[in-house]
């Protein structure tokens, strides 16, 4: 086995048998190199191996940090406010961006709408306590969430409001994952380095009458989540 293979094994089976605590700061390289035997050379590419496979994050100016254990994101159809305090997590949101546009050719599609459709754009920065873990970019048919456009959705659940304000409620959603490595200026918003793994999730919601109510796009921390599904036979 390569120094640099067998220095990436030895620095896994750390993280994982707990001896290098979660959210901690990672051993400065020298010491690392000491204590696998390699040298500091070794020890940088196991640590840009395992932070690609996310068991270590690279903050821009700050020491790489052991990753925090993750979140399962079941297949089960919850918000994410829904999903962080079902852990006990304050989840709460910044908005980045709420106005209303046009629907171009994709998200015309995705909705049903005609092409130049009026609809709300809504990008928000979704937390759980202090931590950003999702940036989230929703498009609804402006003509049936109007009113939306008054509500603080720094503070509300989305699907919450869809239902207690305009009697709609999501039911069925079609969603797709793909692993992908955050842009810089992603990367900037989450506060972590450029090219740290994520998941992107594309989904399309529909209400009880099965008509289209959302179409959303979301990026999760590939440090702080997994993906968890059942399967059956």
């Amino acid at each position: 086995m390569l120094a640099r293979d067998l220095a990436t094994e030895q620095l896994r089976r750390r993280i994982e048998r707990g001896e290098l605590k979660a959210d901690s700061a990672l051993p400065p390289e020298r010491e690392l190199a000491e204590m696998l035997g390699v040298s500091r050379m070794t020890v940088r590419v196991a640590i840009e191996q395992l932070a690609r496979e996310g068991l270590l994050v690279r903050r821009p100016n700050r020491r790489t940090l052991v990753a925090g254990d993750k979140i399962s994101r079941s297949a089960s159809f919850m918000s994410f406010s829904e999903e962080m305090q079902a852990r006990g997590w304050r989840p709460h949101s910044v908005v980045r961006q709420m106005t209303t546009t046009v629907a171009d050719v994709a998200v015309a599609a995705q909705l049903n709408l005609e092409v130049g459709a009026r609809v709300i754009y809504l990008e928000r920065l979704r937390f759980a306590d202090d931590e950003p873990l999702a940036l989230e970019r929703v498009h609804l048919p402006y003509a049936r969430f109007a009113a939306l456009l008054t509500f603080d959705l720094a503070q509300h659940s989305l699907y919450a409001l869809m239902e207690q304000e305009f009697g709609v409620r999501p039911v069925l959603a079609e969603e797709s994952v793909e692993a992908v490595l955050l842009s810089t200026e992603e990367a900037e918003i989450f506060g972590i380095a450029p090219g740290s793994p994520a998941l992107l999730t594309r989904r399309i919601t529909h209400d009880s009458e099965g008509v289209v109510v959302e179409a959303a796009t979301s990026l999760y921390r590939g440090d702080r989540y997994r993906m968890a599904l059942v399967r059956r036979r």
